[in-house]
């Protein structure tokens, strides 16, 4: 399907319909991220006042020193993208995280906040996720209520690329290159671990309530419905039989169709909305997509565009969160202000990276030469490797694990510093997978077995 472009010649600063709905000649609700018409014609959703990737990406481009337009090769995966801007250094000047663009749809309107204090809050729009998130067991001052910025929200340009970012992406050709059917099938193939560990998500939050990007306090004081339902379908999916398998396909049927009709139909999100629904979709998207049942991946494969359009608001999140979620290195040496609110910036890291792992992941199954211009791994996406840090069950068990022990800012799947300076015990499950996906499991079998001796 080809991504609309700017519609029936209106000028940007007088359309306010989405292309589809003009070119069509057809009535447009506005509604943000997809408007009624597309997400029932499934069709791209576009406004005007986006541009388009290939712009975007060409404009960052100019904007670096002297580099080249970026082209559409090697983009769909990130172990080819050689061209991806990476950094990782020991909490040292890592500047802050560049959010990848809505790749089909347009993103929700960035909202100006004010500069207003605590106290004038009620004239903030972040007062309506204070509100909702106080609904539950949550006071207004509690650290989960983390505020955007004093600033509107704004595009950010890509780093700088060099050659040594460039060369890390070249040692995972042999993966992207090299998959064939079988390999999924062959129990020493990094396909079939890597593709197993992600299925093994449902029985993970099925069992311990959490995955290596969902932390097992997220929602410990406030659970949103989404979370809830997403839950119950992956307790029921992990312990069908034979007998009540139907029941369950048709649980899981009803409540993705729940989701995406309370969410298409929201006209403003909170952070904590947009984490919840993009980590359910994500949940249902694993299980839709890897069972093998046919009607189960072409529902997946319909909803994509909604998930790659939630997901670049969740990049927008991230962005806006302040130096918790920025990882801004003048603010790295100090403990965060809050155990919670590092969780819920973590965690909204890591539903990044994991998701666009998993989805380029599937595109590769489907097209090991598949090439996609707008791949959000032109982009740079940061995330905290400590196991100490993701796993301590207290704030003053953070705080100490903050000051003892070593933790690492990774870009993407820039880990060569880490390979040098890190040690075995710092791998957490979610950097477990990652760096097999960077190595393969043996070596990473071997270099977390290594350092545990020492």
């Amino acid at each position: 399907m080809e991504i609309l472009q700017t519609g029936a010649n209106v000028p940007a600063s007088r359309q306010k319909n989405c292309n589809g709905c003009v070119q069509g000649k057809r009535r447009c609700d506005r509604r943000t991220p997809i408007c009624s018409r597309c997400a029932k014609k499934n069709i791209p959703c576009i406004y005007t006042r986006s541009k388009t990737p290939g712009q975007l990406m060409n404009q960052i481009a100019r904007q670096s020193s002297g580099a080249a337009p970026l082209s559409n090769e090697h983009l769909i995966c990130p172990l080819l993208a050689s061209r991806q801007s990476l950094n990782l250094e020991p909490l040292e000047a890592t500047p802050t995280d560049v959010r990848p663009y809505a790749t089909i749809a347009a993103r929700s309107e960035s909202i100006p906040i004010s500069s207003t204090t605590a106290a004038g809050i009620a004239d903030d729009p972040m007062s309506l996720f204070t509100n909702w998130m106080s609904s539950g067991s949550m006071s207004p001052g509690h650290p989960l209520l983390v505020s955007f910025d004093q600033s509107p929200a704004f595009e950010r340009p890509s780093s700088p690329l060099d050659m040594k970012n460039a060369m890390a992406y070249q040692k995972m050709g042999d993966f992207c290159n090299h998959i064939d059917p079988w390999h999924l099938h062959d129990p020493k193939a990094l396909l079939h671990y890597v593709v197993g560990r992600v299925k093994g998500f449902s029985s993970e939050i099925a069992d311990r309530n959490a995955t290596p990007f969902l932390h097992r306090y997220l929602y410990k004081d406030h659970v949103p419905q989404c979370i809830l339902s997403c839950f119950s379908i992956n307790v029921l999916y992990t312990k069908r039989t034979r007998e009540n398998t139907a029941m369950v396909m048709r649980a899981l049927h009803n409540n993705v169709r729940e989701l995406l009709d309370a969410e298409t139909s929201r006209i403003m999100a909170t952070p904590a909305q947009k984490l919840a629904r993009a980590q359910a979709l994500f949940m249902y998207q694993i299980i839709r997509l890897f069972d093998g049942d046919v009607f189960l991946r072409a529902q997946g494969e319909r909803d994509m565009l909604l998930f790659q359009t939630w997901l670049s608001d969740l990049c927008e999140v991230r962005d806006n969160l302040g130096d918790a979620a920025q990882l801004q290195s003048m603010k790295r040496k100090q403990v965060p202000e809050d155990w919670e609110r590092w969780i819920f910036s973590e965690s909204v890291r890591r539903t990044i990276v994991m998701a666009y792992s998993v989805m380029a992941l599937y595109e590769l199954m489907k097209d090991p030469k598949s090439k996609d211009g707008t791949d959000p791994w032109a982009y740079s996406h940061r995330w905290t490797l400590s196991r100490y840090l993701w796993d301590s069950d207290s704030s003053s068990e953070f705080d100490r694990m903050w000051n003892e022990k070593p933790h690492f800012i990774i870009t993407n799947y820039a880990f060569d510093d880490f390979l040098m300076y890190g040690s075995g015990k710092d791998v957490d499950d979610f950097a477990a997978l990652l760096l097999s996906a960077y190595i393969g499991t043996d070596k990473t079998k071997e270099f977390i077995s290594a350092h545990d001796t020492i």
